[in-house]
């Protein structure tokens, strides 16, 4: 291929990308959210988690993934990591998947500090027209009454879906200290979704 052209399409795709990445979250559309939840979400959308995200990769790469917070409506205060495996001891006829969770409990600050920046993210999204992302991988947060969606984040979404995942692994690792000192980056980008909310 040309250098010249090589350039061009490399710039094509670049300026792709940005205009389809997103710095918001987009509000899901109830025909969204029936394809997904007919599709994909049964057992990961959580009826009693206070707020979530959910991470759906392309079918090729990995499998879903979620972080739950549960506070308050007779719940204990924790955190609760989710995800899927491959049962490799399996009987024929047996389902090959598995899903596997792990709590954390950890105090009501810390569960409402990550409560607070999934509502005020889903509380500031804005619908911004049919976008693709490139990545493969699908986040929604919310509970199950309001729920915002991400393709390709960039900006304050990707920082969310980043400190989330943070926070996944932690509770993985079963290391409180861990979860905890990514308080300052959630309260931060907090901040920055508050900001977000119309002036009037």
């Amino acid at each position: 291929m040309k250098p010249k052209l090589s350039f061009f399409i490399a710039s094509l795709l670049l300026l792709a990308g940005g205009a389809t990445a997103q710095n918001r979250l987009q509000p899901m559309s109830l025909s969204e959210y029936r394809l997904w939840g007919e599709k994909s979400f049964g057992p990961w959308l959580s009826e009693n988690a206070s707020q979530q995200m959910l991470k759906f990769p392309s079918p090729m790469e990995a499998f879903p993934s979620a972080l739950y917070v549960y506070r308050g409506y007779g719940e204990s205060v924790r955190l609760q990591a989710k995800w899927c495996t491959v049962n490799k001891d399996a009987a024929p006829g047996e389902a090959r998947l598995k899903q596997d969770s792990i709590d954390i409990k950890t105090d009501d600050a810390t569960a409402l500090a990550f409560c607070e920046l999934i509502e005020h993210a889903v509380g500031t999204c804005m619908f911004v027209g049919e976008r693709m992302g490139f990545d493969g991988t699908r986040y929604f947060f919310g509970n199950r009454i309001r729920v915002a969606t991400t393709w390709s984040p960039v900006g304050n979404s990707k920082r969310l879906t980043d400190v989330l995942e943070k926070a996944m692994t932690a509770v993985r690792n079963q290391n409180e200290t861990e979860l905890k000192a990514l308080l300052p980056e959630v309260q931060s980008l907090t901040k920055e979704f508050e900001k977000l909310y119309p002036k009037d």
